[in-house]
């Protein structure tokens, strides 16, 4: 009797040990785990924040899609739900808050734990590394539960390690699944559009689309923009030596946008233009092979390239239309014709010629001919090879405002020389024979060569 009352008073003792060991530890828990995903980070972000592909990956419902699951009507972003049931065991999941393409905030029962999630998303080089942390508090049960189960953390731990283990083969696979087609040459019509410009590296340019495209669909929305169709990169600038490159962000509308300068979006109108369509289904990573693809067409068509005009690349169905990297379309669009000639000279305006009249009075400069006067023995005067003398006794007519420079000659009679005639006009006289005015200056006879358009006048 003795020993049965001793062996339960150490049942009792141990007992309320046991339960103070327990009352005494630690209720908080957390669970870490990190893995590297070959995908980009839009790619994996976007897969992880739509319950809908969570069926194929079994996260928490230890790693079995045998699983039941149902889902809230919106699946992806906030406010979305997921629930799964399994062998009587369940669990819930809610959205809190996302940070786009970056971290995705939870909250979870899991196997009757109340829990804390957290996704954060680091690019690494070529892929994405994904950290997951789950916490929360402990009841006085769940640490009893937990103690006879050698942790707390076992089934949740397991089923996340084997969930990011499928996340990365299902995706993997996802990503390497592509075609190209080259539709062949079409007519890309007109259509305003609204974009952000941005110069970065190539490699980066369709990295930042998503984040791009999703700020000026708000922006559209907020403002009342009408939106008709999918949006597009247009590339404005390639620089091949630095590998960069300048391109607009772009969604078309319908009506023509004008914003204040400084500001973040612009509006623009893109032109029709012939180009050459090739199509590219699968992840954007392959987009350099469906260039590829276009350009070696061209070069076996003898199809030649406008390289004077833009060129486009349109997300026909993006991460908004599917989650699965191999249902992606997106359609490049390559210019085709001859390039148009840019004129790089200043434009010169044509010099019109003026007129001139010169005022009464003033001295023309003459104009010189090939034909030398005849000079009149009598008085030894230039006379006119167009225009006759008038008859004796009668006054010369004499040119309004106007002195005519004649090209002296030596006199051919007698030893003198004659001076030649100066630029001062020499009056002609009434008399039948009128002496030479001597000269105040004299000038150098000028040199002959005019086209006998102007005869010298008498």
């Amino acid at each position: 009797m003795k020993i049965v009352k001793y062996i339960f008073l150490l049942l009792l003792l141990a007992s309320i040990a046991t339960t103070v060991f327990i009352a005494t530890q630690d209720g908080k828990y957390t669970i870490k785990r990190e893995k590297v995903i070959n995908v980009s980070r839009p790619v994996l972000y976007n897969y992880l924040n739509d319950y809908k592909n969570w069926e194929n990956l079994g996260f928490f419902a230890n790693a079995d899609t045998l699983a039941t699951y149902s889902y809230s009507d919106n699946s992806v972003g906030a406010g979305a739900t997921m629930s799964w049931l399994k062998d009587g065991n369940g669990g819930r999941i809610e959205t809190l808050e996302t940070a786009n393409n970056d971290s995705i905030n939870q909250k979870a029962e899991l196997e009757n734990l109340d829990a804390n999630v957290t996704w954060i998303l680091k690019d690494t080089l070529k892929s994405t590394k994904v950290k997951v942390r789950i916490s929360g508090k402990l009841t006085f049960t769940q640490k009893a539960y937990a103690l006879l189960n050698g942790g707390t953390n076992v089934t949740i731990d397991s089923s996340l390690e084997k969930g990011l283990v499928n996340l990365n083969n299902f995706l993997v696979k996802e990503v390497q699944k592509f075609s190209t087609e080259v539709v062949g040459v079409v007519n890309k019509k007109a259509t305003f559009y609204l974009g952000t410009t941005s110069t970065l590296p190539i490699a980066d340019v369709n990295k930042k689309a998503i984040g791009a495209f999703d700020k000026l669909l708000e922006f559209s929305k907020e403002n009342r923009i009408t939106v008709t169709g999918k949006p597009f990169i247009l590339y404005q600038n390639i620089n091949k030596a630095n590998q960069t490159a300048t391109c607009t962000y772009s969604i078309p509308i319908k009506d023509e946008m004008y914003t204040a300068p400084g500001s973040d979006y612009a509006g623009g109108k893109l032109l029709a233009f012939n180009a050459l369509k090739t199509t590219l289904r699968g992840d954007y990573s392959h987009l350099p092979k469906g260039w590829q693809a276009a350009r070696k067409y061209m070069s076996e068509k003898k199809i030649q390239e406008k390289t004077t005009a833009q060129y486009l690349e349109v997300y026909t169905k993006g991460v908004s239309q599917t989650r699965r990297p191999s249902l992606l379309v997106t359609d490049i669009y390559i210019p085709v014709g001859a390039p148009d000639i840019i004129v790089t000279d200043t434009l010169i305006k044509p010099v019109i010629p003026t007129i001139v009249t010169p005022p009464t009075g003033s001295t023309a400069k003459p104009t010189t001919t090939n034909v030398k006067p005849v000079i009149n023995p009598a008085n030894n005067k230039p006379t006119s090879s167009t225009v006759p003398l008038k008859q004796a006794g009668s006054i010369l007519a004499k040119p309004a405002g106007t002195t005519t420079h004649v090209t002296p000659q030596k006199q051919t009679q007698g030893n003198t020389s004659t001076k030649p005639a100066s630029t001062t006009p020499v009056k002609p006289s009434t008399t039948n024979q009128p002496k030479p005015k001597p000269a105040k200056a004299t000038t150098k006879p000028t040199s002959s060569g005019g086209d006998d358009l102007n005869p010298p006048r008498a």
